[in-house]
């Protein structure tokens, strides 16, 4: 399918921040570690000339600058409370973080640097799930998520986008697979991460990872990439003219 098949996204122009309950010109795609998320996302991005967002790069972010800062982050979610939280939440406070495009991707900067690599190490995989389960810091992400769409049309995959983030986004995904699939596509590109960050998760009080009640679920066990590419850019043709087609005869 090329990018002339797909109709064009209307009104790609942006004055502002839109309300979040607006209707926003994002493509949701959540689910659990190893779904493909990440790929498909950049991929679907680049088809329709959208922007991609990372959300998990964000909080990885923070993760990277608490440890450049030397800041105490609890080892497990036992030990996190509002004390053991004071820390990253002053940190939060006093980071110059802002957003920048790189290559068609927003990603956050901090002081100016793009900490590309630096955000992918075993220590900064440790410690996100931890900071992710604060609420502050949620709140604050979720705000810089919604800043997003200053810079136009969005591809934003993460774990709570089409829940928390774009509540009314009009195309959501949830992709999945099986946890024997998940865990040995982690092991094939050499990613020590668990599917236990998922379970985490899940219980988690805000932005759990669930799939919104609207969103499109596809499991992709024994899938290529290029099969559930093609999966997804069909949906996303058929919810386009769907919409089309309700504003033409509106």
């Amino acid at each position: 399918m090329t990018p002339s098949s797909i109709p064009p996204a209307a009104g790609s122009a942006h004055t502002g921040t839109p309300h979040p309950l607006s209707l926003p010109e994002v493509i949701a795609v959540d689910g659990p570690s190893a779904s493909g998320k990440g790929t498909l996302s950049r991929l679907l991005a680049k088809e329709l000339g959208y922007t991609y967002v990372d959300s998990g790069a964000m909080y990885r972010t923070l993760a990277w600058y608490c440890l450049q800062q030397h800041v105490a982050i609890p080892r497990t979610p036992a030990e996190l409370n509002p004390l053991t939280a004071k820390p990253i939440l002053a940190a939060l406070r006093r980071w110059k973080a802002e957003l920048r495009v790189v290559e068609g991707a927003l990603w956050l900067h901090v002081a100016g640097y793009f900490p590309r690599t630096e955000i992918r190490t075993d220590p900064v995989e440790k410690a996100v799930p931890i900071i992710a389960q604060i609420g502050k810091v949620r709140d604050w992400m979720v705000a810089r998520q919604r800043d997003c769409l200053k810079f136009g049309p969005l591809v934003m995959e993460g774990r709570d986008i089409g829940t928390e983030v774009f509540p009314l986004a009009p195309i959501k995904f949830f992709l999945d697979a099986n946890p024997a699939a998940r865990e040995q596509r982690m092991q094939d590109r050499g990613n020590k991460a668990s599917t236990d960050r998922d379970q985490l998760d899940i219980n988690r009080r805000q932005g759990a990872l669930i799939p919104a009640l609207d969103s499109i679920r596809i499991d992709n066990t024994g899938q290529t990439v290029e099969q559930t590419f093609a999966e997804l850019l069909e949906h996303v043709r058929i919810r386009r003219s769907q919409h089309m087609s309700h504003r033409l005869g509106s």
